[in-house]
């Protein structure tokens, strides 16, 4: 098949049209012109995806493994380039079949011819030839060292370390890549994908699994089976293991010097791999690898993290570095570089679960002063004092909703620094005292001194009132779902509305000043400085928290929040504490909030609990290690207290609503 590579691309395409796949591999058998044949085969996997596949399933290998034994070098490059080709199947259960078919079909030991032609072959040919030696040897379970996988893996370091020779660091770069087994119809590694799926950035593995999806009709590709799945696992975690504890974690090092390198390409292949074998390496008992890993790459990660432009590139590096921080020699040595990464990861961590990992573990590393890494900056003072008072906000999606004392609801674009007003209603009559939004977040629950619930539907450019509930008496606090609104009015107790006919009161003689509601279960937090527990399905009530009475002064629970299985409770200041940390799952006291105010609102997000007092300031919590770690001054003068906060789960945006109308922002960094 002469000429140039446009020539041959073009007989190929002939071949394909012509249906001549089959026809050329039942000439196989025949000796003369098998070099021909089998440089043809190859020219066709190359020029059509769906070859791969056919040729896999229908060939015969003795023919091409007689041509290596036998072939010149210029036949057996030609036996190498289409056998690598051939292996690069998205199924991993054919692949091993064609492998088997290569290691058992061969008159003679092809395992040991390959190892002969692997020590006598060129540079530039070894990294192709080491891939298919080193998984012919790992078909079995690698109990102990081989020939075969000694030779395939030094041929492959010493092609990673020669930086002289550039194109065999990218090629055995791409190697080790292809012998992860995630690969797509193409025959093309998609590792980067599936790791940055696994670090909680799923756009480029969708996009993948989309362009898959649509080769269906062409190709034999099918969505994997549990077999397949599991044959896919089982070859990555052989591969991964044999490659990271080869002469104890040498090829680290290897790595650590492609790292090095001035070519792009190498470059982000390098991290790449890197990320994966550094991933893999913390699934398998520690055989003293790790130190190795984390001594070549942890500054090589973290530079990546500060100096890369690219997001895909910072998130690989936070993969690798979650791997790290996972046991405690590795976090205390990225705990070193917190200050530097602080800021990084926290924006980082709107695109990647693995960021916001490496910022919990960080936080909670005693020799890390959180109060250090803190830092926030002022936004704008919105006056809103037309509407009188802010009495209520819920952060949803890009939005704050506010309400206000004049019967407003009011609708943010909180996005940019300053949250701009989309939507304004003004439906109730009277105050609207209090917001809720429930999980999947499509409705808003309204209440007001007016004595209606309103429920709003969420839609993409506005909130739209749709059912108007009269209650017959004011609401004050308020908590709710699709089966049930649970709200505080005069009197002692709690009502319970099931949407229709007439709310049934739940009487514990104390005054609710705050509610939160998680399954069929409502907490209370009353006058008395309690916390009631009300069953929802029994309509009966419990205490669930009892605080010391004091001779002097009025003790209450101001605010509840639940978050991730605890509940937050702020109130009066009694002995220095004004706020308790509870486990849902066993009522114990977990933590407690020292301060010298009275907590009178709380919200809390994935990192940080902040607490406002009647004085105009927030405190900043530390939620993982319930540590105060930074206070705000708001602008609230004179007698103005805040009346509302609102948090977006985030982390990145604080807002407080004030007595005298003020409405106002802070970035956190």
């Amino acid at each position: 098949m002469g000429g140039d590579e446009s020539d041959s691309s073009l007989n190929a395409m002939k071949v394909i049209s012509a249906d001549g796949i089959p026809a050329l591999l039942n000439c196989l058998n025949t000796v003369d012109g098998r070099q021909s044949i089998v440089s043809i085969l190859l020219c066709c996997i190359r020029v059509d995806i769906t070859c791969r596949t056919i040729i896999a399933n229908r060939i015969e290998l003795s023919s091409v493994l007689e041509l290596f034994y036998g072939g010149d070098d210029s036949a057996r490059g030609i036996c190498i380039e289409f056998l690598c080709e051939l292996v690069q199947l998205s199924s991993r259960t054919l692949s091993y079949k064609i492998l088997q078919m290569i290691k058992d079909e061969g008159a003679f030991n092809t395992m040991h011819a390959l190892l002969v032609y692997l020590q006598m072959s060129p540079m530039e040919q070894k990294p192709a030839i080491a891939t298919l030696l080193l998984q012919l040897d790992l078909l079995v379970v690698p109990r102990k060292m081989s020939i075969y996988r000694e030779e395939a893996m030094e041929a492959l370091l010493e092609a990673l370390q020669r930086k002289d020779f550039p194109s065999s660091q990218v090629t055995a770069l791409d190697a080790l890549s292809s012998l992860s087994g995630h690969l797509s119809t193409p025959g093309k590694s998609f590792m980067e994908a599936l790791l940055l799926k696994t670090a909680g950035f799923d756009q480029a593995y969708n996009a993948l699994m989309k362009r898959e999806e649509l080769k269906r009709n062409e190709t034999e590709f099918t969505e994997k089976t549990k077999e397949e799945e599991k044959a896919a696992r089982s070859w990555e975690k052989r591969v991964a293991f044999v490659l990271s504890n080869h002469e104890k974690g040498v090829i680290f090092k290897a790595l650590e010097e492609c790292f090095k390198s001035n070519s792009v390409e190498i470059a982000k292949s390098c991290l790449v791999v890197a990320t994966w074998l550094v991933h893999m390496l913390y699934s398998f008992p520690d055989c003293g690898v790790r130190d190795i890993a984390r001594k070549s790459l942890l500054d090589k990660f973290i530079n990546v993290l500060q100096s890369s432009r690219n997001l895909e590139e910072k998130i690989l590096a936070a993969l690798a570095l979650r791997a790290f921080v996972s046991e405690p020699g590795g976090l205390n040595e990225v705990g070193v570089y917190a200050k530097c990464i602080w800021k990084i990861l926290r924006k980082l961590k709107m695109s990647s679960t693995a960021a916001n990992d490496i910022l919990k573990a960080l936080m909670n590393l005693p020799c890390v002063d959180a109060a250090e890494l803190w830092s926030c900056t002022e936004g704008p003072e919105l006056d809103v004092s037309m509407n009188g008072e802010v009495l209520s906000m819920v952060h949803i999606r890009s939005w704050l909703i506010s309400s206000h004392s004049d019967g407003t609801i009011k609708v943010w674009d909180a996005r940019k620094r300053f949250p701009r007003l989309i939507q304004e209603v003004r439906e109730h009559s009277k105050a609207v005292t209090c917001l809720y939004v429930p999980r999947p977040y499509d409705k808003l629950y309204s209440g007001s001194l007016d004595k209606t619930i309103r429920v709003w539907s969420i839609k993409q450019e506005e909130i739209h009132c749709i059912h108007v509930h009269d209650v017959k008496e004011v609401v004050h606090e308020l908590t709710a779902s699709d089966r049930v609104a649970c709200f505080s009015s005069q009197g002692t107790g709690v009502k319970v509305y099931n949407w229709s006919g007439v709310p049934k009161h739940v009487n514990f003689n104390k005054t609710v000043k705050c509610l939160a509601l998680t399954g069929d279960t409502l907490y209370c937090g009353c006058t008395g400085y309690g916390i009631q527990e009300v069953d929802l399905r029994t309509l009966t009530s419990t205490t669930f928290y009892s605080g010391a009475k004091k001779l002097l002064g009025k003790q209450t629970i101001y605010a509840l929040q639940i978050y991730n299985g605890l509940m937050f409770a702020g109130g009066s200041l009694v002995d220095g504490i004004a706020g308790k940390v509870f486990s849902l799952s066993s009522k114990a006291v977990i933590g407690s909030l020292s301060t010298g105010f009275d907590i009178q609102r709380m919200t809390v997000n994935r990192d940080f609990l902040f607490t406002a007092t009647k004085f105009g300031i927030i405190e900043v919590w530390l939620k993982e290690r319930m540590t105060k770690i930074a206070y705000i001054k708001t602008g609230c003068g004179g007698n103005a207290k805040i009346m509302s906060l609102a948090t977006d789960n985030e982390g990145q945006r604080l807002f407080a609503g004030s007595s005298d109308g003020k409405l106002q922002a802070w970035s956190l960094d």
